[in-house]
């Protein structure tokens, strides 16, 4: 093949043009043959997913510096919004969705890329370097099937509210505020209570 490692589209360039034909190679829109899904597989792992994608954004950017990148996030599932937390950089995301046929979604507009492609009742969404937490608001229910989040050069562990939990405060101590987490294995009211070590 004459594509280079990452010249998807064969111009001899490697831009956002091959990262689009590789969004709509994983969304099912456009299929990569040949010399384009060679160059599009860039951690040479047979599969083109987000991973690839961001190997191809960091080769744009010229990213290095990956101190900073995430070892693992937690997925918090509200009412209407799905929000990723991290303890680092992310990347890029990746998911399948099932769902009914009510269910419709908007994705974060805060990110460098965010498409998606619904067909019957799955969708499959892309979300590269997302610029905040939420990841997408919805109508409707939906589960989550197959999903990949990716920091600058790996897969992240991502945690599911599946059970009740609550982090540790953040920072402790504090002066004069401090957070912490709170998921829930589904949307419902909840009630918080803090109390100092007096009882107040």
């Amino acid at each position: 093949c004459d594509n280079g490692i990452g010249d998807v589209t064969g111009d001899g360039i490697i831009n956002v043009l091959d990262i689009v034909s590789m969004v709509n190679h994983i969304l099912g829109g456009a299929d990569l043959e040949g010399c384009a899904l060679e160059a599009a597989d860039l951690s040479g792992d047979g599969i083109v997913n987000v991973l690839d994608i961001v190997a191809m954004v960091n080769i744009i950017l010229g990213r290095v510096d990956m101190d900073d990148d995430a070892t693992s996030a937690q997925l918090i599932k509200s009412d209407n919004a799905l929000e990723l937390s991290s303890d680092g950089y992310i990347g890029g995301v990746q998911m399948t969705l099932s769902h009914g046929a009510d269910f419709s979604i908007e994705l974060t507009e805060d990110a460098l890329i965010s498409e998606y492609r619904t067909v019957g009742t799955q969708t499959v969404l892309v979300i590269v370097v997302p610029g905040s937490e939420e990841l997408f608001t919805y109508t409707g229910d939906f589960e989550i099937t197959e999903m990949i989040v990716a920091n600058s050069s790996d897969e992240v562990k991502v945690g599911m509210p599946i059970e009740f939990s609550l982090s540790a405060a953040y920072p402790n101590p504090f002066n004069p505020t401090t957070s912490m987490t709170l998921s829930v294995p589904e949307a419902g009211h909840v009630m918080v209570q803090v109390y100092n070590v007096m009882g107040q």
